[in-house]
């Protein structure tokens, strides 16, 4: 069995207190690590990928233990 990483894309939405779009997005921007993902959210169609296809690093994935 050869373990292969991987990669996907979902999405949602958040609610951010601002008095204008611009407000919100310069908010959302320098905090997005603080946002908490969406509750409700979905998988974005033909985003499942590896994450990377270099032999060597995906050989770092199988040399460590289960």
């Amino acid at each position: 069995m050869i373990k292969l990483p991987v990669t996907w894309e979902m999405c949602g939405f958040v609610k951010v207190e601002a008095p204008d779009i611009e407000s919100a997005i310069e908010y959302f921007n320098e905090n997005s690590d603080k946002i908490p993902f969406p509750d409700d959210s979905e998988y974005v169609d033909a985003s499942f990928a590896l994450t990377d296809s270099d032999r060597e690093f995906v050989q770092l994935y199988n040399e460590v233990g289960d």
